[in-house]
């Protein structure tokens, strides 16, 4: 049932993320809406499929790679309706329900785990860790995506390609809505680390040590620090924000999604 749930899902999100990606100077005005009902309609679709999951595994889908993935990539998706308010976010929230349609699709081919992990629940720690580093994660994901198609209009506004500008929103606005994510997802992140701090210190058989998975986080916490610094404190802005946003967020799926694999969860 799950894989259904998954599949009517994916198909959503495909099916809104190319017509979003079209020209929508030559879409009709209600389009936009239904376009969000398909969407909703897929991540229902997808939150249903998770919580399958949950009830009966009676475990959080964070404790292998395709859960851990299919989850993030919900999250994004709900990011990418929220940044549709109006006509200029349908290309900015098509680069996001593609990218929402990708990270589903990997989460689907990703071994199921051999082995069983520890109880989800055992300590409040653990879900607060979880929630955290995962609105994190997913909000470098937004500032990617934002950060592609800031890319794309500034080289088009440099080689003075200014036609079908107008269907795009203004470089101002991605380089602010960059930031604003950058910003929500180092704070999370940060609440993230910290609270993992305390799960594994809670735990019945105490701290193990800096894994990979946390040395891969404290990386792709420190660069976006660094990215922070550079736009906050350096008063950079522009380029060299979404630079960062486009390395860091690629940089952490990689790393990130190979111990997922390795590991057959966040931990081993």
């Amino acid at each position: 049932m799950d894989a259904l749930l998954f599949m009517v899902a994916l198909v959503a999100y495909l099916a809104v993320a190319g017509v979003r990606l079209g020209d929508p100077e030559t879409k009709p005005p209600w389009l936009p809406f239904i376009l969000d009902g398909i969407l909703a309609v897929g991540l229902v679709a997808h939150a249903a499929a998770l919580g399958l999951g949950v009830y009966r595994t009676g475990e959080l889908p964070v404790h292998s790679a395709g859960p851990s993935i299919a989850s993030l990539a919900m999250v994004v998706g709900i990011g990418a309706l929220a940044l549709r308010p109006r006509k200029q976010g349908e290309i900015l929230a098509g680069v996001h329900v593609a990218l929402v349609a990708v990270l589903l699709g990997l989460s689907l081919l990703m071994p199921v785990p051999t082995h069983n992990p520890e109880p989800a629940l055992a300590s409040v720690w653990l879900p607060i860790h979880a929630v955290s580093t995962f609105l994190g994660i997913s909000s470098f994901g937004l500032a990617f995506g934002i950060s592609i198609v800031y890319l794309k209009v500034r080289q088009r506004l440099k080689s003075k390609k200014l036609a079908g500008l107008g269907r795009l929103p203004a470089i101002d606005t991605l380089d602010r809505l960059n930031t604003h994510c950058i910003l929500a997802g180092f704070l999370a992140l940060t609440v993230g680390i910290a609270s993992g701090g305390l799960w594994a210190f809670t735990k019945e058989t105490g701290p193990s040590g800096l894994g990979p998975t946390v040395w891969a986080t404290l990386l792709a916490w420190g660069w976006y620090a660094a990215a922070v610094l550079v736009r906050v404190v350096g008063g950079w802005r522009g380029k060299v924000a979404a630079q960062f946003s486009v390395v860091g967020f690629a940089g952490m799926v990689l790393s990130l999604g190979g111990i997922l694999i390795a590991l057959q969860g966040w931990h081993g």
